[in-house]
């Protein structure tokens, strides 16, 4: 679906959902992946009725104008994942398809990285960078458990560089021994870090 100049996405996935024969309303099964800002909760301190007081003390007291709050937990990394979405596109989405699931993107590929990260488990250490051209999300493990996950505005390449090599420093990892992994196609980022890491992967 490609949202046209001049249309919001609310627009744009209503006629979507008119028009194309992928969006059919006879599903068994419909999963839906957020990637608006997120925050994670340890499991053992989450309280349901403090998420709202907490996410806008992360990300600003409008940050939930429009927007309808959701949280979901994660066990293998021990943490709670509250996350929005907007509240026009939710409307439209569950018109459409009743049972649908609601995800946090950032939670899910951390999930899924986890188990990436333990099967190459070893004496290097890794940081996980995902753009998807507003904000970098990134990540890291450590012994199998969530060590650090923040994402930040990035809409230019330099602030994508900017933030990963500052959380790459914060984070004591090694330029010559440890691993930065890129997720998705990011090769102008991946050149210019080859200027200060020696280990890069694509996944």
């Amino acid at each position: 679906m490609t949202v046209g100049k001049g249309e919001s996405l609310p627009e744009a996935l209503k006629a979507a959902f008119k028009t194309s024969s992928l969006l059919l309303p006879d599903y068994d099964e419909v999963h839906v992946y957020a990637d608006y800002p997120s925050t994670r909760i340890p499991l053992d301190e989450f309280r349901s009725e403090e998420a709202q007081a907490l996410y806008r003390l992360t990300f600003g007291q409008n940050s939930l104008t429009g927007m309808n709050m959701h949280y979901e937990m994660l066990p293998a990394l021990e943490v709670i994942e509250v996350f929005t979405l907007n509240s026009e596109i939710e409307t439209l989405i569950m018109q459409h398809y009743p049972h649908a699931t609601l995800h946090c993107y950032f939670g899910q590929l951390m999930n899924r990285m986890l188990s990436f990260d333990k099967r190459h488990s070893g004496e290097a250490r890794r940081l996980y960078a995902h753009s998807n051209g507003r904000q970098i999300f990134l990540f890291a493990y450590d012994n199998g458990k969530l060590q650090f996950a923040n994402s930040f505005d990035a809409h230019s390449f330099n602030n994508r560089l900017y933030y990963l090599l500052y959380v790459w420093k914060q984070l004591d990892m090694r330029p010559n021994k440890d691993i930065c992994i890129l997720i998705g196609k990011e090769r102008e980022l991946e050149g210019e870090l080859a200027k200060y890491l020696r280990n890069i992967e694509c996944v």
